[in-house]
């Protein structure tokens, strides 16, 4: 087993560069066949940004990459990170060949969940079952042994790519009623390679019968 410190940094503060570096890592420790599976602790805010940037940095994966957090710390009573912590090293043993989040599925202490590293998202600010999973399911439930619930992407024997070239250049826009369309003339200026625009219901935007139609500078 190995231990490595990239760096410490709020998850807040992280961009692409930290992305990239995470994966550059991750990439060389898969690499050496004494290792099993990779654990990854992050901090939860934005533990799913980084675990989709590396669900897409490291292509054809052979072994687990498995990412962890701890929604209250070490020294208090209702820590998560004891059962966290252990459940995700079963992960990195286990037969999961993809980027994953392992924590808890409730507020108590009796399990933990595999989530898919893209398909998954913070959904409360202090619960230790803050991370849920979107439009997808749980891939496993940890207590004593991995018990898997749905399909996933098994160890095999693949050639391992590194991926892991991002830009800042994209931006997320939330659509909101009265949204002046100069917000999304600002980024056009400013050479954004790509805007993701975060609408309503079906995808509604501000368009034709609106005073501040958006549709000309999308």
């Amino acid at each position: 087993s190995k231990i490595e410190t990239p760096f410490m940094k709020a998850s807040e503060n992280l961009d692409s560069k930290d992305w990239s570096k995470i994966a550059e890592s991750v990439y060389k420790l898969l690499e050496d066949k004494n290792i099993s599976g990779v654990v990854i602790t992050h901090g939860t805010d934005f533990l799913h940004y980084s675990s989709a940037a590396l669900s897409f940095a490291l292509r054809d994966l052979s072994k687990p990459v498995v990412f962890t957090y701890s929604q209250r710390s070490s020294d208090r009573a209702s820590s998560d990170a004891k059962l966290n912590l252990i459940s995700a090293v079963k992960v990195a043993i286990s037969d999961i060949a993809e980027v994953v989040i392992v924590g808890h599925e409730n507020n108590n202490d009796e399990y933990c969940q595999v989530l898919r590293g893209n398909k998954t998202r913070k959904m409360h600010s202090s619960r230790r079952d803050c991370f849920r999973p979107i439009n997808s399911r749980a891939i496993a439930r940890v207590k004593d042994n991995v018990e898997f619930l749905s399909e996933y992407n098994p160890r095999r024997n693949s050639k391992l790519k590194l991926m892991n070239k991002f830009s800042d250049k994209v931006a997320l826009i939330k659509f909101y009623p009265g949204m002046d369309s100069k917000v999304i003339d600002f980024f056009i200026k400013e050479k954004y390679k790509g805007l993701v625009i975060e609408a309503s219901g079906l995808g509604h935007i501000a368009s034709s019968e609106a005073r501040n139609n958006l549709i000309p500078s999308i």
